[in-house]
């Protein structure tokens, strides 16, 4: 099969990129030809495909005059270099089945109109809610977006909704969501869509024993959403464990203060994969304290992959993964919570070796890469056959 993978980013800025680049990999090691629609970067760790001029980032979007701020407006609505270059990839590429995944505001609705005028069937993954909500990370389903500060990323958010919902979605043949939450919340709002679980494009092998760990993980974006200043707060609480912290955002000055006044909080800033995946490895535990209904966190897949248990929030699909497979504690967005169960799982050595079983054994088998690119094989060909 020839399948067209549309992303905003052909290299890791989060957790869909990561997946979106994972699946790629995966799908040609069972012999399909793979091409990505997306943006030219240095960093880009694919080449078989069209990559257009990347005209904005989230972190150079803030600094925009307004007529440059005007212009990527426009292209956040409709990206001409994005439709040209889909018309050049069904023409030369011709593929069997369009997967797209986030696009929005570098690609625009273009690719998938384009495909969807060529016949070619559409299945869209549900990484986040910007298909029923003007900002992609509120489950409520709000059509102006109340939560972003920015002015100007709120009127893009805004505007960028009403084509995602009545443009983007009536061009979907098949909806894949990465968990029951999000699929519901979906229902809801009148997309119905099949539920296959993330995975994480670490190779599943014997943890590391628990005398040989040694501190607290959390790695991710430094937000309010993402549960920062909870996992800060934590670290003060327990001065016995050091507390390390991994990732960049908005909340990294914070961070950093708090590095330098508390002894046991060690921050490391970003970390690329493979060094995220060896401090991953060697920790007693990673904390997810996600604040939003986190569609499916890949880190807490990616910890249980090395054997390391999880505390995380009951939100969203997040709390599923963690619950389900037992690779750790689950507990209510609240520090005195997270604390109590970081405390529990570091003390108890029974609870510990069980957890870290159960989630290294689930990555083997419910979230597992097989798994997940079987699962969306069968939505490509449910998608072919309705057309």
């Amino acid at each position: 099969m020839r399948i067209l993978l549309v992303n905003k980013y052909a290299h890791v800025t989060g957790g869909a990129d990561r997946l979106c680049l994972a699946l790629a990999g995966a799908l040609r090691e069972l012999g399909h030809e793979v091409a990505l629609l997306s943006t030219a970067s240095g960093r880009n760790v694919e080449d078989s495909g069209a990559f257009i001029a990347l005209s904005v980032t989230h972190q150079t979007r803030a600094a925009l005059g307004p007529p440059r701020a005007t212009a990527v407006f426009g292209r956040a609505l409709w990206n001409r270099s994005a439709s040209r270059a889909m018309r050049a990839l069904l023409r030369d590429f011709r593929p069997d089945v369009v997967h797209t995944h986030k696009l929005y505001p570098q690609l625009s609705v273009a690719p998938v109109l384009v495909a969807r005028r060529a016949g070619v069937p559409v299945v869209q993954t549900l990484h986040d809610y910007e298909f029923m909500a003007a900002n992609p990370l509120d489950a409520r389903g709000a059509r102006l977006d109340r939560r972003e500060a920015r002015p100007s990323y709120r009127a893009l958010n805004d505007a960028t909704f009403l084509v995602r919902r009545h443009v983007h979605a009536p061009a979907v043949d098949r909806w894949i969501a990465v968990s029951d939450y999000v699929a519901n919340t979906y229902a809801q709002r009148g997309i119905q869509s099949t539920v296959i679980a993330n995975f994480a494009d670490v190779e599943p092998a014997d943890p590391t024993p628990l005398f040989d760990r040694h501190g607290i993980v959390f790695l991710g974006t430094l937000s309010v959403e993402k549960g920062a200043q909870d996992v800060l707060r934590l670290a003060e609480a327990v001065p016995e464990h050091s507390v390390v912290v991994a990732g960049r955002g908005p909340l990294e000055a914070l961070v950093t203060r708090e590095a330098e006044r508390l002894a046991n909080l060690d921050f490391r800033g970003h970390l690329e994969p493979p060094a995220a995946t060896e401090l991953v490895r060697s920790a007693l535990a990673i904390v997810v304290p996600s604040r939003w209904e986190e569609p499916g966190a890949l880190v807490a897949l990616e910890a249980m992959a090395v054997g390391t248990p999880v505390v995380a929030y009951r939100r969203g699909g997040l709390s599923e993964y963690v619950s389900r497979s037992g690779a750790g504690l689950v507990v209510e967005a609240d520090t005195t919570a997270l604390t109590a169960a970081v405390r529990r799982l570091l003390d108890d050595q029974d609870l510990w070796r069980t957890s870290a079983a159960a989630g290294l054994q689930s990555s083997r088998t419910m979230f597992s890469k097989e798994s997940h690119t079987n699962a969306v094989l069968a939505e490509y060909e449910r998608a072919c056959a309705s057309r």
